[in-house]
């Protein structure tokens, strides 16, 4: 049957031509076949400009969207790739909140950008905001009249933004192919800009394929000056329609996929060491740079090493432990960022992985982990003056995967697994007595979690209950030794690694329970919200490189310009 399919995709490749490619796409189950859709694909994206005013295309189900933009000029600054993408999320959330998507193509949807950056119904508006204005009180009575939406499931804490907002940056639609398990039944295949501020994308919505029309509309707020009479500006003051807007750059991915790796804060950067792919540990370092928002590769370690962890003691970096693959390790490497260089310190009494390691009071601990067999107790102490490691008291229950941190003069041991069980115990280490005790337990078990400290408590986020990856964090307060629920990520993650920089606290790859993740992102301090976004506050250009660097083009000339680590753009 394989042999059947190949020579049958062959066939289909050799004669694809603009006439037939969109039917071919449209054949049932062509996703199976990803080498086949990603052919078409690549051909229909080629030839879009022309297929779009194609019969073939014009009689596609279409999906008419409007969305709404504060300005002139953040409607200038759209970028089509992340503008089309971002509404083909918004109708696959439709289908997750509906059993059917008939009712999308019933009526133009208006739509407005949110503060975690997707799209939401301006049905949902709240009565009297600023962009609350006749347009959208219009089309709010007109949805009411028409099909009834189920608002139980849907998102609460989506709010408008304080100021014009506009994404001009998303991941190529080809940087998202390379997910291994990428959901082809929804896809953005390609897209054109039709008319000003207008947009055209062939899509693929649930395995069948449909159009999404997607124009920019400006949206004059209605509300007069309370000082000015309607129509009038006071002097020196500018229409909301002639406000800078806000920009919004994705947060670059990593170079390769990876959960289990080592992640610190080093000078303010990012530090991600090693980590487990789909085949293999890995060797390879790379550093995170918030203020350049890009990544850079730093020396490998001497050892490839996954299933381990970092800490940043006397500012050098200290990787303990973990697995090659084959065997656990006993080795330790240093990483001294001046001279750029790994080298051998001495090595742990046991050789184990997934052990958590922190910094504490200028030493670094070794909590637990795994020797093959068992989750262990024994925890050890390095004192990088003497370059020697000791045993400290064990823990009052083996575990490995757990979340370990320091807090208050005190090192946490945070869930785990016990060889069997996902646990949700916490045990706590007092250097001055040299004893563990149990603390207060989180609410839901979870093993493979990142534990930080952010805002004066403990953050513990994502892991795997020992069923699903979680999106879930949970805060620990000290005062009140207890745990309640924290805000979720956008993406499940398992074997996470977490890092705070600055007012952001940072998760890094993981494990969605599907696949391997590239992909961080950060809780911000002020939002108290996950996302994968950052702001750009001086841009005038449009960019849209996929490695973190920035493309952009003046008004009246085209010109290269990256981000400066002052924020502004250098050529």
């Amino acid at each position: 049957m394989d042999k059947v399919v190949r020579v049958c995709s062959q066939y289909l490749i050799q004669h694809l031509d603009a006439k037939n490619c969109v039917e071919i796409r449209s054949l049932p189950g062509i996703s199976k076949n990803k080498q086949l859709v990603a052919k078409v694909d690549r051909f229909i994206t080629k030839q879009f400009e022309y297929l779009s005013k194609s019969p073939t295309m014009l009689s596609l189900p279409c999906i008419q969207i409007e969305v709404l933009n504060q300005t002139r000029e953040e409607m200038t600054l759209v970028d089509g790739d992340a503008l089309c993408q971002l509404v083909l999320d918004w109708v696959h959330r439709q289908s997750d909140e509906n059993a059917s998507l008939e009712h999308l193509f019933e009526k133009t949807h208006l739509l407005y950008l949110a503060l975690d950056n997707s799209l939401q119904d301006c049905i949902e508006l709240p009565s009297g905001e600023v962009s609350d204005s006749d347009i959208v009180q219009d089309y709010k009575k007109l949805s009411k009249r028409q099909t009834q939406i189920n608002l139980k499931n849907r998102r609460k804490s989506q709010l408008q933004p304080a100021k014009p907002r506009v994404l001009i940056y998303s991941r190529d639609i080809s940087d998202q192919n390379l997910t291994e398990n990428l959901d082809l039944d929804w896809s953005l295949i390609a897209n054109t800009k039709v008319q000003d501020h207008t947009f055209l994308a062939l899509v693929s919505l649930a395995g069948a394929l449909a159009t999404l029309s997607v124009m920019l509309r400006l949206n004059r707020p209605t509300t007069p000056s309370p000082t000015n009479t309607p129509g009038e500006t006071a002097p020196g003051s500018r229409l909301p329609s002639e406000e800078k807007p806000d920009l919004y750059c994705v947060l670059p991915n990593m170079s390769y996929v990876k959960c289990a790796a080592g992640c610190a804060n080093l000078n303010d950067n990012l530090l991600v060491c090693g980590g487990y792919d789909r085949g293999e540990c890995l060797k390879s370092v790379e550093s995170y740079s918030p203020d350049g928002n890009i990544w850079a590769t730093l020396a490998p370690m001497k050892e490839a090493r996954g299933r381990f962890d970092i800490a940043v003691s006397g500012g050098k970096v200290y990787a303990v432990g973990g697995s090659n693959g084959t065997t656990e390790l006993t080795t330790v490497e240093m990483y001294d960022p001046l001279t750029k260089k790994w080298t051998r310190t001495s090595s742990l009494p046991l050789a184990r992985s997934n052990a958590g390691v922190c910094d504490l009071d200028a030493k670094i601990y070794c909590i637990g982990g795994w020797n093959g067999q068992v989750g262990i107790k024994q925890c050890d102490l390095f004192d990088p003056l003497t370059n020697g490691w000791s045993s400290v008291a064990p823990l009052l229950t083996g575990r490995y995967q757990a979340g370990v941190c320091s807090f208050n003069g005190k090192v946490y041991a945070v869930g785990g697994c016990d060889s069997w069980n996902c646990l949700n115990s916490v045990e706590m280490y007092d250097p001055t007595t040299d004893t563990w005790c149990y603390t207060k337990s989180m609410i839901t078990p979870r093993r493979g979690c990142g534990l930080a400290v952010f805002k004066g408590k403990m953050y513990a986020v994502g892991g795997s209950d020992g069923t699903h990856s979680l999106t879930s964090t949970e805060i620990y307060d000290s005062e009140s030794q207890t745990w309640t629920p924290g805000p979720s990520m956008t993406t499940p993650r398992a074997n996470v690694g977490v890092a705070v920089i600055g007012n952001k606290l940072y998760a890094v790859g993981g494990f969605s329970g599907k696949t391997f993740l590239n992909s961080i992102e950060y809780l911000d301090e002020f939002t108290d919200e996950w996302t994968t976004f950052i702001p750009k506050q001086d841009f005038s250009y449009q960019l849209s490189l996929p490695n973190g660097s920035d493309r952009t083009s003046k008004s009246d000339a085209s010109s290269v310009a990256s981000c400066s680590d002052s924020g502004s753009v250098s050529e």
